[in-house]
């Protein structure tokens, strides 16, 4: 994917992650979300092929990643996150457009997620990308406790 244009420090690079980014993918997403996925849990995902993973680079530091697990004819996003010093510059929506690519590639009918009801932002971006919302998974995130939006667009 191309980068974007500017000083090193504000060119963002989409590429696959490997398991050497692991640390810094888990760290992000400790700084991101209550219930996160540790270290260990990252690394096993190598051991799937059905998983594609995304982390986006700018000036050689980890700033986001994104993955989804690709099966028969449904790609679901399983995380996206960006640090915060990041936000608003289209890293999102990059790496979910990253995403949606390959379940393209991959001859998938549909995408799916779940979202926090709180976190307007994602809904707002997956939204923008083309998802609407299903159904409401009741009390599905732990600490704290909050209901999930079921989304999904046709790829």
């Amino acid at each position: 994917m191309p980068a974007e244009h500017g000083n090193e420090k504000n060119v963002i690079n989409i590429r696959t992650m490997t398991v050497q980014d692991c640390g810094a993918v888990s760290e992000i997403e400790k700084s991101c979300f209550s219930d996160a996925w540790s270290q260990a849990m990252f690394e096993d995902l190598f051991r799937y092929p059905t998983n594609y993973y995304l982390v986006a680079e700018a000036g050689g530091n980890i700033v986001g990643f994104a993955g989804s697990c690709i099966s028969i004819e449904t790609a679901d996003v399983m995380n996206i996150a960006v640090v915060e010093a990041f936000r608003g510059r289209g890293i999102g929506g990059r790496l979910l457009a990253a995403l949606l690519e390959q379940a393209e590639k991959s001859d998938c009918e549909r995408m799916l997620l779940e979202v926090r009801e709180s976190n307007q932002a994602a809904r707002r971006l997956y939204q923008n990308y083309g998802f609407i919302e299903l159904t409401v998974r009741r009390n599905y995130y732990r600490d704290p406790v909050e209901d999930a939006v079921i989304m999904c667009r046709t790829v």
